[in-house]
């Protein structure tokens, strides 16, 4: 295994850290995009239930003047019929809609993850590299210190008398 240097190893983990965040990011927005959908395929299943509730209401209403019962009736029936096969076609892509949401989680959920393996390795080395930096200021610490018990040694046999 070929070993780079920290530094750069550092900074290659940081990368690949923002490009896991910014890939987060755009599931998220796939998510809410697909929620968005489902939401507005709810509306127009609504607005069409309504519609057909209100035309089965109107059912038996007088027929304007100079039209037959039963064509206004006819009319009326193929209709409602109509809006039952709107009604349906709207859950059928509802349907659509939240399979693909569960698959737009699923993929943020997996996206979510590799971001957290990427930090945490990410975070490891920094802590690596910390405990590095701490180990070379302990021991340039011990050096300086050796050094001025040196210093000291000598000066105190140097001032000493001899007999």
């Amino acid at each position: 295994m070929k070993h780079y240097p920290l530094h750069t190893l550092l900074r290659l983990r940081e990368h690949r850290t923002d490009a896991a965040r910014m890939v987060v990011m755009e599931k998220q927005r796939a998510v809410q995009a697909c929620r968005d959908a489902c939401t507005r395929i709810g509306h127009e299943i609504e607005q069409l239930n309504d519609e057909r509730s209100g035309q089965r209401a109107r059912l038996l209403d007088a027929p304007p003047p100079g039209v037959d019962w039963s064509t206004v009736l006819a009319q009326r029936e193929a209709h409602i019929d109509w809006l039952g096969l709107q009604v349906e076609a709207a859950r059928q892509r509802l349907a659509q809609a939240q399979k693909a949401l569960q698959a737009a989680e699923h993929e943020l959920a997996q996206a979510r993850d590799a971001f957290f393996r990427a930090k945490a390795r990410q975070e490891a080395l920094e802590k690596r590299r910390d405990h590095w930096r701490g180990e070379q200021r302990a021991l340039e610490a011990r050096q300086e210190e050796d050094i001025t018990a040196d210093m000291l040694l000598a000066r105190h046999h140097g001032a000493r008398p001899t007999h």
